[in-house]
């Protein structure tokens, strides 16, 4: 039989897919050409069909599709474990507001390069920006040497920082405010700036529509936001519902709660994402549900300051009843990198209705891809897709999948669980646990470096 050549074959793999339709080849392979996949199934039946120059044996190991994390601010991953917390404001000389303002296009490039490599090492393909960024092209850069997906839009995009003002200071200084200033032309023309990354199909690095939210944007920013999203075919992407305080203020002087509100405003549809979402009431379910709207869950947060409990979690109920819902860990500072998809299975269980136990492999696979607007195009090892894929290593007997279809394994453990290769468009990014595209050695001490001088000359 003719064999098609492709430019690589993975095989002896435990391959789970992400597409709950055929979630699950064991053994089976995987062919990829020109960074797409063209052959997922039974290893008999792609070995039989196709020859390739380069060939990964995956050694019984798990293989799935490049998480996807949906809400990252990358700076702070250099302050993980600082001796300050992402709410200390002016209470310290040397806080994440001042670290947050002072950063130039070496240091971003610095962070960002050794944030590619942490993601890598856990399993995350492509994390999402969510507007905290000032150097973006630096950013864009860095990923891109790297060899890894990210997504990012207009730093701090709002035109009204009352709210914040009297709530939340201390997550913003007079030097944020003047590099990020709250103006609405400046939002939607740095949006569109970012937006124009997608020209090029396979870049990497893609813009999308960012407001800050909680209730940071006029009803006049948020509707032509929601125009722009519209009309360039990208997500519109908020943090919403957060804590009880926002959302008693944005009712105080919106009128709605942040669901209804932005209904009202044409800006809630399928093609927004909403972050946290904590604090809901039947309203705000009914509109979910009707209206579809992607819901990015930070569950370490919700336990974190303590807004669930004692609020219900609703997140279990909006997802089985048709809710694309993804995870994300939101700041790095106080949280780990993975937590999100266990801590959601023991918050739904304890506050909610308990999620199955494989819900949160498919959070971080298709449903996250879904609400970043790139479905078609990532999220499942399906033919026709990009090549993004993960190989675990087989180190134990707790990391082998015993009787498992599903992908159970890789929500309950999966931060635990060695990454040893990682492809990304197709391309070997990662090798042995080892980012391969650039010096990782070099990276980390860069980035530790560039942190260290910051800090020194913020505290003098």
């Amino acid at each position: 039989m003719h064999k098609e050549t492709v430019d690589t074959l993975i095989f002896n793999g435990d391959i789970f897919t992400g597409d709950r339709s055929q979630p699950h080849y064991r053994p089976g392979a995987i062919a990829i050409q020109d960074g797409a996949l063209v052959g997922v199934g039974q290893e008999l039946q792609i070995l039989s069909a196709y020859q390739a120059s380069r060939t990964i044996d995956a050694g019984g190991a798990l293989v799935h599709p490049g998480f996807v994390e949906t809400h990252l601010h990358m700076t702070g991953m250099a302050y993980h474990g600082a001796p300050f917390s992402p709410q200390s404001g002016a209470k310290t000389k040397l806080n994440y507001a001042v670290l947050k303002a002072a950063t130039n296009p070496i240091v971003t490039s610095a962070y960002t390069a050794a944030a590619a490599c942490s993601m890598l090492q856990r399993g995350f393909t492509l994390f999402f920006e969510p507007g905290t960024i000032f150097e973006t092209d630096a950013f864009a850069e860095s990923m891109t040497k790297c060899g890894v997906r990210a997504m990012v839009s207009a730093p701090f995009g709002w035109d009204d920082l009352s709210s914040f003002d009297e709530i939340f200071p201390e997550l913003h200084n007079d030097a944020v405010v003047k590099r990020a200033p709250a103006d609405a032309e400046r939002v939607i023309d740095q949006c569109k700036r970012e937006i124009a990354r997608n020209e090029d199909e396979n870049a990497l690095v893609r813009g999308y529509v960012c407001l800050y939210g909680e209730g940071t944007a006029t009803d006049d920013l948020t509707r032509e936001a929601a125009k722009l999203a519209a009309e360039s075919t990208v997500i519109l992407w908020q943090h919403q519902s957060f804590l009880p305080e926002f959302v008693r203020d944005e009712r105080r002087k919106r009128g709605d709660s942040g669901a209804v509100r932005m209904q009202r405003l044409g800006a809630l549809a399928p093609n927004t994402t909403l972050a946290h979402m904590n604090v809901l009431d039947e309203a705000d379910i009914e509109l979910i549900i009707s209206e579809k709207p992607g819901l990015s869950w930070c569950p370490n947060n919700a336990l974190g300051y303590r807004v669930t409990p004692p609020s219900k979690c609703w997140f279990p109920y909006l997802y089985k009843n048709g809710v694309s819902i993804s995870l994300g860990v939101d700041t790095i500072m106080i949280h780990p990198i993975g937590i999100a998809g266990l801590l959601s299975l023991y918050l739904s269980a304890s506050f909610g209705e308990r999620l199955d136990d494989a819900d949160p492999f498919y959070m971080q696979t298709i449903d996250a891809a879904n609400n970043l607007g790139l479905g078609d195009r990532l999220g499942s090892l399906t033919v026709g897709k990009r090549a993004d894929v993960v190989i675990r290593e087989a180190r134990d007997i707790t990391h082998l999948s015993w009787r498992d279809d599903m992908g159970t394994l890789l929500s309950l453990s999966s931060s635990m669980i060695p990454v040893d290769t990682v492809i990304v468009d197709g391309k070997v990014v990662m090798e042995k646990g080892r980012l391969i595209t650039m010096d990782q050695d070099a990276i980390l001490a860069e980035a530790m470096r560039q942190r260290d001088l910051l800090a020194a000359s913020l505290s003098t």
